[in-house]
């Protein structure tokens, strides 16, 4: 089936078929054919991406949101220590389930959950499942104790809509000061918010392909195509999907372009048995290295879900295994505990809890944690009909440097500046006609609790906007100080205290740092 040039091999939702209907527009594999061992998701999952074409006027926004989303999302920076090469977990019990409604009456699982701490709260998104078929869902709360209590808010009464919406992911885009939702609706979409606590704000979903790319339709065989999610660095964003047959794609697009112009995909990653790199991929930076974390689900023992991971020095690749297969796995049930009683076998599509909010997804190498969905080991029968529930994983193991939890000081590699602060202005990227740049304060040889950063452009230089600082430029001359989340500076650390996008020629003039 045919709507508009994506390709649908399961009907209208690949889910809504039941596995044990043979003959039926789209059979299920012999192997997939079962209960419970080897379930077939169908997420034909939506990748929001952000505009941030070259005038970013709406990133003075972002300072201001910034500013609250950062209690949770920017910290001071901390040396990253190193991860552990295994892993070892402790689950929580359930911590939240679906609440069916009038309009929604027969939802049968809670799955796919994606998480942010902003402005004091949780904030959870997650796909609801049923016979119909698939949507959003988006609930808040203070305390993980009160997630089973949270009011559930329906994203089809939202202009995201109604049909088939599943898998989200959400982040802040700073450069525009929007709220970014991925999900996945047959394509990879996107809608945006200025209010990530307004389930009303929603934009309609836009996509990021016309339709599938031509190598994803070449290589996806009996599988779909799912689980889009986008991770960016300073210079490009990157959006990962799969396609339950073995195959794990990259597309690329730049910071200023985002989220217009991903390029073709090309396959990141790939095996010859499908189970063992089937979906639900997540990128992550660590926070404080120039290193990046990749897990990816599988099939292990008896068709139970697991996760394996690998590390990069860059978003691309290359890819090395960390704990990457079923006898040393990231995440499974052979190294999860379960104090209040094991609940689930499955340790499925989640996401990591991480350091901020923001379109780099950094997380902290000591005391992780994993938002994950499970499901009764004793459960089987329609996919769709299975009851997905969340649970939380902590990290039970760390390396020795994490200090039992606490954010340790990176050695000073060279003394600290003997002025109050220091700043220096340098490149990102550039473009016909104009450029970003990133200011980055050092602290010295105490702590300072804000900044002001001047300059004089050498040229004709402006900058068009700025994001996490509020900033003025009379003539040549420039003047930019904090937005109050991002003020403090640790003696002798630097931070990167704000992003700017220029017009004219690239330049790294000499800057000042105050306290202001």
């Amino acid at each position: 089936m045919f709507i508009g040039n994506l390709v649908l091999r399961c009907g209208p939702y690949r889910k809504s078929l039941k596995l044990s209907d043979p003959g039926r527009e789209c059979d299920v594999p012999q192997r997939e054919r079962r209960t419970m061992a080897i379930p077939i998701r169908s997420r034909l999952k939506a990748v929001r991406v952000a505009l941030l074409a070259a005038a970013l006027a709406a990133t003075m926004a972002a300072a201001a949101l910034s500013a609250s989303a950062q209690s949770a999302d920017s910290t001071d920076p901390v040396q990253a220590e190193a991860l552990p090469t295994s892993f070892a977990w402790s689950s929580s019990g359930i911590l939240a389930g679906p609440k069916p409604d009038a309009a929604h009456p027969n939802i049968a699982g809670l799955k796919d959950p994606s998480v942010v701490f902003h402005n004091g709260r949780w904030h959870v998104f997650a796909s609801i499942a049923s016979s119909a078929g698939y949507n959003l869902v988006y609930f808040n709360f203070t305390d993980w104790s009160q997630a089973a209590s949270a009011t559930h808010h329906y994203l089809d009464r939202s202009a995201i809509g109604t049909g088939y919406r599943a898998a989200p992911q959400v982040f802040y885009y700073e450069p525009q000061g929007l709220w970014y939702l991925v999900y996945q609706t047959g394509n990879a979409s996107y809608s945006t918010n200025r209010d990530i606590a307004d389930p009303n704000g929603w934009t309609a979903p836009k996509h990021f392909y016309s339709g599938m790319p031509q190598i994803i339709e070449d290589n996806i065989g009996s599988g779909y195509w799912v689980d889009m999610w986008v991770t960016c660095d300073d210079v490009n964003c990157h959006l990962f999907s799969s396609d339950d047959n073995g195959h794990l794609y990259r597309s690329q697009t730049s910071v200023a372009n985002f989220p217009s112009g991903m390029s073709e995909p090309v396959i990141a990653m790939q095996e010859s048995n499908k189970y063992d790199l089937w979906e639900a991929a997540n990128v992550y930076k660590i926070q404080g290295e120039n290193r990046y974390l990749l897990l990816v689900e599988a099939f292990g023992d008896g068709g139970r879900r697991y996760f394996r991971s690998w590390t990069a020095p860059s978003i691309a690749g290359p890819y090395t295994p960390l704990a990457a297969d079923l006898g040393n796995p990231f995440a499974a049930q052979s190294n999860v505990t379960f104090p209040g009683g094991q609940w689930t076998r499955d340790i499925s599509h989640g996401e990591m809890i991480r350091s901020g909010v923001n379109q780099k997804l950094e997380i902290s190498s000591c005391n992780m944690r994993y938002l994950y969905q499970g499901v009764d080991p004793n459960a089987g029968g329609d996919y769709n009909n299975l009851p997905w529930r969340l649970g939380l994983l902590t990290q039970t193991n760390q390396s020795p440097g994490c200090g039992g939890g606490e954010e340790t000081t990176p050695p000073e590699t060279t003394p600290p500046p003997t002025g109050a602060c220091s700043a220096t202005v340098s490149v990102v990227g550039s473009w016909s006609g104009g450029w970003q740049g990133k200011v980055t304060v050092t602290a010295g040889q105490a702590a300072i609790g804000s900044w002001k950063v001047t300059w004089t452009w050498p040229g004709s230089q402006t900058i068009g906007s700025a994001w996490n600082a509020s900033w003025s430029q009379t003539g040549a001359a420039v003047t930019a100080s904090d937005v109050g989340w991002n003020g403090t500076v640790a003696a002798g650390q630097s931070r990167e205290a704000f992003g700017f996008i220029a017009n004219g020629a690239t330049a790294t003039p000499q800057a000042t740092c105050t306290t202001a």
